[in-house]
């Protein structure tokens, strides 16, 4: 049976002469891999040849492995607006990191709706480095890997000050526990706060009124970076050009 669904473009790759295999980030399937056969034909019926990142209303027939992707309108490009380099780094990072972390098939409306918005914010020439890490931390939390930073890990005790961040074990120890553990970064107390907002707070608020300064910038990366990397055993190529950002 045929579907529809809106979609966002992770990856495209040229097959054969004519035809696209992409890998979609729907809203209402989750991402699928897909063929649109005829794609890159001089005259075609389509509405859109699928620029990366773009976003697009799809007709396909789900089958397992790769579905047949009929139809497609384009509603935005959002690769025309990502200028300069930098900006585009920062998008593929972002596209990389959710095909890497999302299954297949698994639907995560409210993870759509913030990818597009932070698509339509990046575009739109807000500061780029405050939205990854914004989205690296609520990617985390919407696809079931949380941090945990209310109490140390070890010992249970509320965290009120300074701390060590886990990569390893995925959340924070107290400056006792966690002073003897290989695999932590330190953490300041407006650190921690960021990321107790970030994980709490509506994501319209998030967005409206979060002013991160350099060093929350730079020990959020720093452990986002090395917690992602523990856990996916790899990370994301574009991350290589931006990670001294």
């Amino acid at each position: 049976m045929i579907e529809k669904a809106e979609a966002l473009v992770l990856r495209r790759k040229e097959f054969r002469e004519t035809s696209l295999l992409l890998t979609l980030f729907t809203r209402e399937h989750g991402k699928i891999n897909g063929l649109a056969k005829g794609v890159r034909l001089p005259l075609t019926r389509w509405g859109s040849n699928f620029p990366l990142f773009s976003h697009n209303l799809i007709l396909f027939y789900p089958r397992r492995g790769i579905s047949l992707v009929t139809e497609a309108e384009l509603l935005d490009d959002f690769s025309e607006r990502f200028a300069p380099f930098s900006r585009h780094l920062f998008a593929s990072y972002l596209a990389e990191l959710v095909d890497l972390i999302l299954p297949l098939e698994d639907k995560n409306e409210p993870l759509f709706n913030l990818f597009l918005k932070v698509f339509f914010l990046l575009g739109e020439g807000k500061e780029p480095e405050q939205l990854v890490r914004i989205f690296e931390i609520k990617l985390l939390q919407l696809s079931g890997f949380s941090p945990r930073i209310d109490t140390c890990l070890r010992c249970q005790k509320e965290i009120t000050r300074s701390a060590y961040f886990s990569h390893r074990r995925g959340g924070l120890l107290c400056l006792h526990c966690g002073s003897s553990d290989k695999y932590t970064s330190d953490l300041q107390p407006g650190t921690i706060s960021t990321l107790r907002y970030i994980l709490h707070a509506p994501g319209e608020e998030i967005f409206r009124r979060l002013r991160m300064g350099g060093v929350i910038k730079k020990e959020l990366r720093t452990i986002l970076s090395k917690f992602l990397s523990y856990h996916l055993e790899t990370l994301p190529r574009s991350l290589l050009p931006i990670a001294r950002h």
